[in-house]
């Protein structure tokens, strides 16, 4: 039988010889190869380099920044359907997260909901860009008109491009940080790891301290420029990105839009194969949006189906194909009931999509071939169980 995993990150020869040669340099933590990748990620983003820290990854991104706004006491408005991250760190700083209901279609933060849930004791919200597709830009509109912090999730955005500006040009985009994710399912990935993008010089000054335990100075300054010690002026986590992840994330970028490239072929090829089913709906890209093909995730049309998703995904991976679903609403985890205390009658859109979304495999080395076998395979199925 096939076996064809949900995800495999595309391992190059430039990834073996980036790691061997900072291997070889004797620095393995945070030093010039951290430099060196945040130099090549701003070229890319075309935005300054001191605009750009990376980081141990996208939840550590986001808990610096919440912290650095200072929204302590302060609610923070959250999608009800994206990972867990920004729920969590509300929570790590002493804010109250409020989680909102998304768009039908696109699966993301829904504006009409952020406006209803606006008052005073809003400090930020936190658009998600689902499987890389845009949110609702209205959401930006009603954030800015009121003062209010707008920090990007973007984990799974990196080549992303909205009105043909790449996610991550935050001043281009209206935003006061974007934060991507470096995980190994990623368009661009180190494995670990993550980058916070901002223009705020107060935010920008706090967490390149506060990354590593609020020191003045971290080990590779102090080597670079023979000083003894350092001094400790913020209260600070262990956040810091180190060198041999950076030479995978160097290596990386030099092949991504090749990737890119493989990424929109597979895409392409089950837009081909499955368009003419009335069983499922295929994904949805918003009209100024141009993807980063991070998640291919299609929608059971649950009321033309004789099983329902869970049946569905079984059936899939008794057949060798791996699948995952993004993402149990955040609110139905056992200790976010406790903590949130949903209204279910608040998120029909989250519930409904939650019982309808599975995402299939996307990734470079996806062959043509297996392609057409996950599509066939899910044709058999519709063609099966359907009422």
């Amino acid at each position: 039988m096939r076996k064809i995993p949900f995800y495999k990150p595309p391992i190059t020869i430039h990834d073996y010889l980036e790691v061997f040669r900072t291997i070889a340099s004797g620095w393995l933590t945070t030093g010039k190869r951290n430099f060196e990748f945040s130099r090549k990620l701003a070229e890319y983003l075309g935005i300054e380099e001191k605009s750009v820290v990376l980081v141990s990854s996208c939840t550590a991104g986001l808990h610096l920044l919440f912290d650095a706004f200072d929204l302590k006491g302060k609610e923070i408005i959250i999608p009800a359907i994206t990972f867990i991250s920004p729920v969590e760190m509300a929570l790590l700083v002493g804010a109250k997260p409020i989680i909102v209901d998304v768009d039908y279609d696109c699966i993301t933060i829904s504006p009409e909901e952020v406006e209803k849930k606006m008052n005073n004791k809003v400090g930020a919200v936190i658009p998600t860009y689902y499987g890389g597709n845009s949110y609702d830009r209205k959401v930006l509109e009603i954030a800015s008109s009121k003062g209010i912090v707008i920090i990007e999730d973007a984990a799974h955005a990196f080549g992303t491009k909205v009105n043909g500006v790449k996610v991550g040009n935050v001043e281009k985009l209206g935003v006061d940080a974007t934060v991507f994710s470096f995980y190994a399912t990623k368009t661009l990935h180190t494995g670990e790891g993550g980058a916070i993008i901002t223009n705020n010089e107060r935010v920008l000054d706090k967490i390149k301290k506060t990354r590593l335990h609020g020191m003045d100075h971290n080990a590779w300054s102090r080597y670079q420029n023979n000083l003894v010690g350092y001094d400790i002026t913020e209260v600070g986590f262990k956040y810091n990105f180190p060198d041999i992840l950076a030479s995978v994330g160097i290596a990386q970028l030099r092949v991504f839009e090749k990737m890119q490239r493989e990424r929109k072929r597979v895409w392409d090829l089950y837009f081909r194969y499955l368009s003419d089913l009335d069983t499922i709906r295929l994904p949805k890209i918003r009209e100024n949006t141009e993807t980063s093909y991070h998640l291919f995730t299609i929608r059971l049309n649950t009321e033309m189906w004789s099983i329902d998703k869970l049946t569905f995904i079984k059936l899939l991976n008794d057949r060798g194909i791996g699948t995952s679903v993004h993402f149990t609403p955040v609110y139905r985890f056992t200790k976010y009931r406790e903590v949130l205390k949903p209204d279910l009658s608040e998120f029909k859109n989250s519930e409904k999509i939650f019982s309808e979304i599975v995402s299939l495999p996307i990734y470079p080395s996806l062959s043509n071939r297996e392609v057409e076998y996950i599509c066939g395979v899910i044709r058999d199925l519709s063609k099966k169980y359907k009422k």
